[in-house]
């Protein structure tokens, strides 16, 4: 029975440390909130009909 508490902690921790998404999904959510007030402050229309 230890045996499996032993392993499941081993496996937590190891998909905890190489899980970055969490970061990489904030990073690109505020690049792209930045972008886009640049864009918009500099007088460039970026409602549905530009594209």
């Amino acid at each position: 029975m230890s045996m499996i508490s032993v392993a499941s902690m081993n496996s937590i921790s190891a998909a905890r440390a190489g899980d970055p998404s969490a970061k990489s999904v904030a990073l690109f959510c505020c690049v792209g909130l930045v972008v886009s007030l640049c864009l918009i402050a500099s007088g460039i229309d970026l409602g549905a009909g530009w594209v």
